[in-house]
């Protein structure tokens, strides 16, 4: 391991994404601290020209599937179960940055309705109040008056391109109020997305908190690092096993923060998980968790067309309005969301895994709206499928397999539908493919058509979930792993139910308060009663 001395490091963090960053930034801010970063993906530093092709064009989404402009060595390219159905390729970063080098950058709050979900299960520090003071300082943005590290911005109306004019248009006719700010309490309507972005230019948790303490002497970057496991003395984490079998020590603490996916199945590895589990691949119990439980996501269901002749210019942003509202299965929680591209390209199916994405069945060049219902009651799981920590885990959402969850899916498609084929939309959009009146006459016809089209919101969260160990815990209010010493995990698999909104801007929440509390040696609870959160731009 070049240039990096495995005796000095306190505190090591698995995983360089939203969460990651944060969490050593916040640690590095005390300089009796030394934290070494690890993260499987090549490194992202703009002073060193170290940009791949598209990253930072915050214009179009460089993942594949929304763009032909991709980098594959940024994506794990991870593939997931699909209840009747293909197999599906997810795209996942891996890169400095995690999801917020590549993804569209949305930074919705989750809603007070979420908090007394997270509440309800046993964590009584991430009440709403506490949670609203984390956001404001995390927050630069304008409309709100926040003066944070992180730059939100949004479309003005004068900047919406004719797609996205024309759907903000059909939303209002329809009946939804104007919004300009989704982040304020109970804010239902049709508006603006909240952005992480200065101009055209995407802005990444890397950028925000990596880049201006690079030259710091107590922080050490490690990329293209693959973690196998937490290594343990007895039931005490002291550092990480490296794939290529080199241990790393840590005299305080491991972070995990290698996302939904891959926290899981490091704790597995390292005998933390279910024991039926582990003893089936050999694995010594150190800690028998629900590791791997609780896999949530938001499904999506596109609506897409064809561009008319004019509507879309290659300069054209792909997201810019959405909608947000409650569904009649619950009202008040702001669960139901729509979203307007204005540009996706999907290849065509070659390996037998791509059958969907984002367009549905649909190939090349389409717009339209994607339907995320966003309180989904269908949960999955990760499991690793052997000790090799090159085999990618088996990931199982199972998506839409409740009543509950086809309910919402026909009355949010149903919603849309009109939308969609209003006079607004039909002027920039042909007829949406593959959908009409006939199949939304039925519910059983309308359910086969959404198992045939529904795809992720790649808004995956809850397989280390943060609650006591009575009620599915993984995790407690401060991010430690139950059962064992020095081991946090701090991602959105800590999430303890799936927030109504983007998960991006929950994890970095989440990142930002765990990671005072480590820093400052506090539980969160403390955080919490002290009422709020300091400025801590670096």
């Amino acid at each position: 391991m070049d240039g990096v001395n495995a005796d000095t490091f306190t505190h090591i963090v698995v995983g360089a994404g939203c969460a990651g960053c944060i969490v050593a930034a916040r640690i590095a801010e005390n300089d009796n601290f030394n934290v070494l970063l690890i993260e499987a993906g090549p490194d992202y530093d703009p002073a060193k020209s170290l940009v791949p092709h598209g990253v930072q064009d915050a214009r179009k989404v460089p993942m594949k599937g929304q763009s032909e402009v991709f980098d594959p060595r940024l994506d794990w390219n991870v593939i997931v179960d699909v209840p009747e159905g293909q197999p599906m390729v997810v795209p996942q970063a891996k890169i400095m940055g995690g999801g917020s080098s590549i993804n569209g950058g949305t930074a919705l709050r989750n809603t007070e309705a979420d908090c007394k979900e997270w509440v309800e299960l046993g964590n009584g520090a991430w009440n709403y109040d506490a949670v609203c003071h984390v956001y404001q300082s995390l927050e630069n943005d304008e409309v709100r008056g926040t003066k944070g590290a992180h730059p939100i911005t949004r479309t003005t109306p004068e900047e919406a391109n004719k797609i996205q004019a024309a759907f903000v248009e059909a939303a209002l006719s329809a009946g939804f109020d104007p919004v300009l700010d989704f982040n304020a309490p109970g804010a239902e309507g049709v508006g603006p997305s909240p952005v992480c972005r200065q101009g055209d230019v995407r802005v990444s948790a890397s950028n925000t908190f990596i880049d201006p303490i690079r030259g710091k002497g107590n922080i050490t970057i490690l990329t293209e690092t693959h973690v196998d496991k937490v290594a343990f003395s007895g039931r005490r984490a002291t550092g990480v096993v490296l794939i290529d079998g080199r241990t790393v020590s840590a005299s305080k603490e491991v972070i995990v923060c290698a996302g939904t996916f891959f926290s899981p199945a490091i704790l597995q590895r390292s005998g933390i998980g279910p024991s039926d589990l582990l003893s089936e691949l050999g694995i010594p119990t150190v800690a028998d968790l629900p590791v791997g439980n609780n896999l949530c996501d938001h499904v999506c269901i596109p609506l897409v067309a064809k561009p008319r002749a004019g509507a879309y210019e290659p300069g054209d942003y792909s997201l810019q309005m959405q909608a947000r509202w409650s569904s009649s299965l619950h009202p008040g929680s702001t669960d139901f969301q729509m979203v307007c591209f204005s540009y996706l390209n999907a290849p065509p199916a070659g390996d037998g895994t791509q059958g969907r994405s984002l367009s549905g069945t649909a190939v090349g060049h389409v717009a339209g709206i994607g339907c995320n219902v966003n309180k989904p009651t269908s949960l999955g799981s990760v499991r690793i499928k052997s000790t090799d920590a090159a085999e990618a885990p088996r990931i199982a959402p199972n998506y839409l397999q409740t009543d509950h969850d086809r309910r919402a899916a026909r009355e949010i498609v149903r919603k849309v539908y009109g939308i969609i084929t209003s006079d607004a939309m039909q002027r920039v959009l042909h007829r949406p493919d593959g959908l009409d009146n006939s199949i939304l006459e039925s519910d059983d016809r309308l359910d086969r058509w959404i198992q045939c089209q529904f795809s992720t919101t790649y808004h995956f969260s809850g397989t280390c979930r943060m609650a006591p160990v009575a009620n599915g815990g993984v995790v407690d209010q401060s991010g430690r792993v139950h059962g064992v010493e020095s081991l946090r995990v701090c991602d959105a698999s800590i999430i303890p139910t799936t927030p109504a909104a983007n998960t991006m801007w929950t994890t970095m929440m989440f990142a930002q308060r765990i990671g005072v509390a480590v820093k400052d040696g506090q539980d969160v609870s403390s955080l919490s009663e002290a009422g709020r959160m300091e400025d801590t731009r670096p």
